[in-house]
């Protein structure tokens, strides 16, 4: 009679009801895989506002930076480290479309710790940030040590160059007195020990 009337009998209905039930399963899944979606952009989202906001903490600084530094052969050093890159194997030099923000920013952080602390970029160094007010050679040497592996961003810089600004930065902030040519050549040697920058 059900034949007759409905055109369907208890196990079709029974059938239908289970379709049914798969359909709400399917549709519950899909909205929390849209949710979990949601909530991935919108982390993502953040994460960009905040880099942007700390690249512009960067940039601000470096500003500064430039703007601060008198002496226009460590300018010049600093775009030979960290704009050009040399191929080891064929020896020809590089533009970098980008540098190294965090660690030119870093090789500066201990000479200009209130501008650091002003702008909010004091975390990302804290944990290999070991200084008092004054900065000691041996201290920036290990700091410099430290800084190095912690941010590097896989990208060969130049050892000759890099120890070149180091052995600057050290003159220009009065870490070492004025060095003869002599004297830097051993000082930029003891670098390269102490950093482990030797060929």
């Amino acid at each position: 009679m059900a034949d007759e009337v409905g055109g369907s009998s208890l196990d079709d209905i029974n059938a239908w009801w289970q379709v049914r039930e798969d359909t709400n399963k399917v549709t519950e899944e899909a909205v929390r895989r849209v949710q979990d979606d949601q909530k991935k952009a919108q982390q993502v989202g953040q994460d960009i506002k905040k880099d942007k906001a700390t690249n512009g903490k960067f940039a601000t600084f470096l500003t500064f930076l430039l703007k601060d530094i008198k002496n226009d052969h460590l300018i010049k050093q600093i775009y030979h480290v960290f704009f050009k890159t040399r191929h080891e194997e064929t020896d020809l030099v590089h533009l970098r479309k980008n540098m190294n923000t965090i660690v030119v920013v870093g090789m500066f952080v201990p000479f200009y710790q209130d501008e650091i602390k002003e702008l909010w970029l004091e975390p990302i160094y804290q944990d290999i940030f070991t200084f008092g007010e004054e900065v000691h050679l041996t201290g920036y040497i290990n700091y410099i040590k430290a800084l190095l592996p912690k941010h590097h961003d896989n990208i060969n810089i130049d050892k000759q160059e890099f120890t070149k600004l180091l052995t600057q930065i050290t003159e220009y902030y009065n870490l070492t007195e004025k060095l003869s040519s002599e004297k830097a050549i051993e000082f930029e040697n003891t670098i390269k020990n102490e950093l482990s920058l030797n060929e």
